[in-house]
């Protein structure tokens, strides 16, 4: 038997060629190896057939209700804890070699993977960026051809680690969303540098049902072993609910800047739109770095509003203290958002916010954060079809309640009508200072005409993204272009 053989236990048909390797039968190409597992709403083994007729070589699946007679499909016993080895064998990759930064949370997850991975690269280490963004590593663009998730399967991350042939191990700084959890996405993923959970509050009701399995879902990243386990201080006490974290061998590390007496606490002493100052003081810190216990370390960057510094924060937390001065202030004026979070766009003559928010905490705490800057706040923003309906009224009344001006818009509206979203919406909320207006486009030409000297429209929901899903296909489409040709 070859070294794939023996990692999944069966004897491969003679002249067997597998060049590729997925659970999924969207990705099935000449000679794949395709792994049917239990998926959310089915088993994969369902797909057996079909994946033999797309050109799959070999079918290995663990559902012991599965009598397949074609000599092609494996009943595999143990199938999950098998596959890390396998894929270790098929792309001579030791995965638990790298090493894990990874974050977790409603929102902030994009802009602490990729600050931490600017701070890892600052410092000289192989970094790259996985998530919602794609991939990126050094100066090239970011990557969306691997995964169309915001977390990679196992299946893709051993793709895009093949991809980069490394002479070793690299720092991987990556998005976990409550799916991604909920699915086990990363089996065979023994050991994290870093766990974080930044915030949780509901999203994503329409897959998990109820808040309660949201938030499991979230804790899951708890399960895994790392060294360095970071929680905001608001959600420390629901640690006690999960018996897996209080058997483990490392200790969650709460981290606040309202309550001084957490584990690490920060303290913002200047914040604008152009730079921010804050230091940080480490109480009780991470398992291993006993020996800052008590320091205080001192940051500048060009970060803003607050939530961003704390997105920060996280990043610096998660690498450890090894890597900052404790004499000097810390420069980090090096360090750049994503495109589309929180970004005031530069060279026009008038104040634009691109973000990503899209839902109604994200908006709080961004429109909160914001609206001191400016006099007032115009707000446009669309509501995804197809998804939860009931963040809908919720993302509405928010911002309303912070915006002199709210345009409703188109988003991804996917299979719905724009009226029967924005009759959602509207449940239970006044719309006196609310337009709506369905074309996104004319939605951001007719908020421009409303600015004044001071005022900001917030352009929610898009982000960096290129495109929008309407009736089941994928239109171009960016909010910056729309901006930018408005000022051009």
């Amino acid at each position: 038997m070859n070294e794939l053989e023996e990692a999944l236990g069966i004897k491969l048909p003679k002249k067997t060629k597998i060049s590729y390797a997925t659970n999924s039968t969207k990705k099935i190409k000449k000679d794949t190896i395709f792994f049917g597992l239990e998926g959310s709403n089915c088993h994969g083994s369902a797909y057996a057939e079909e994946a033999i007729n797309l050109g799959a070589c070999i079918v290995v699946h663990d559902d012991i209700n599965l009598n397949a007679k074609n000599k092609k499909i494996f009943y595999v016993n143990n199938l999950e804890n098998k596959i890390i080895n396998f894929l270790n064998s098929f792309y001579e990759i030791d995965i638990n070699k790298n090493y894990f930064f990874t974050f977790t949370g409603t929102n902030g997850k994009t802009s602490v993977a990729y600050l931490c991975h600017q701070l890892l690269e600052n410092k000289n280490f192989e970094s790259i960026y996985v998530g919602t963004l794609g991939i990126k590593r050094k100066k090239s663009k970011f990557d969306n051809s691997f995964s169309s998730k915001t977390t990679p399967d196992i299946f893709e991350l051993f793709e895009i680690i093949s991809s980069l042939n490394l002479n070793g191990p690299i720092n991987i700084c990556i998005e976990i969303s409550s799916h991604a959890l909920d699915q086990n996405r990363l089996r065979g993923i023994s050991y994290l540098n870093s766990a974080s959970i930044l915030n949780i509050t509901g999203d994503h009701l329409d897959y998990h049902k109820s808040i309660s399995s949201y938030i499991d879902a979230k804790f899951k990243i708890f399960k895994i072993n790392s060294a360095t386990k970071l929680i905001d201080a608001k959600f420390y006490n629901l640690k006690k609910n999960y018996v897996y974290i209080k058997d483990n061998d490392y200790k969650i590390t709460s981290v606040s800047n309202k309550n001084n007496s957490s584990d690490i606490f920060f303290n913002i002493n200047e914040i604008s739109l152009l730079e921010c100052k804050f230091n940080i003081l480490i109480n009780n810190p991470p398992n291993g770095q006993e020996h800052f216990k008590g320091k205080i370390f001192k940051f500048s960057c060009c970060l803003f509003p607050e939530f961003n510094v704390s997105n920060l924060v996280f990043a610096i937390c998660s690498l450890g203290f090894d890597h900052f001065s404790e004499n000097d202030i810390n420069d980090l004026s090096f360090l750049k958002l994503p495109k589309g979070r929180v970004e005031l766009i530069k060279n026009i003559p008038a104040k634009i916010i691109i973000d990503y928010a899209h839902n109604s905490n994200a908006f709080k705490v961004l429109l909160n954060s914001v609206e001191q800057y400016f006099d007032n706040l115009i707000v446009v923003f669309g509501c995804g079809g197809n998804r939860d309906k009931t963040k809908r009224p919720k993302m509405l009344s928010q911002a309303i309640k912070s915006s002199s001006k709210v345009i409703f818009t188109s988003d991804n509206s996917r299979n719905e009508s724009f009226s029967d979203i924005f009759a959602d919406s509207k449940v239970g909320n006044k719309l006196d200072n609310v337009i709506a207006i369905e074309d996104r486009k004319e939605a951001i030409i007719y908020g421009s005409k409303l600015l004044g000297k001071n005022d900001c429209m917030i352009i929610l929901g898009k982000g960096h993204e290129e495109t929008q899903e309407i009736a089941g296909k994928f239109l171009h489409y960016s909010d910056h272009e729309v901006v930018n040709e408005i000022y051009s």
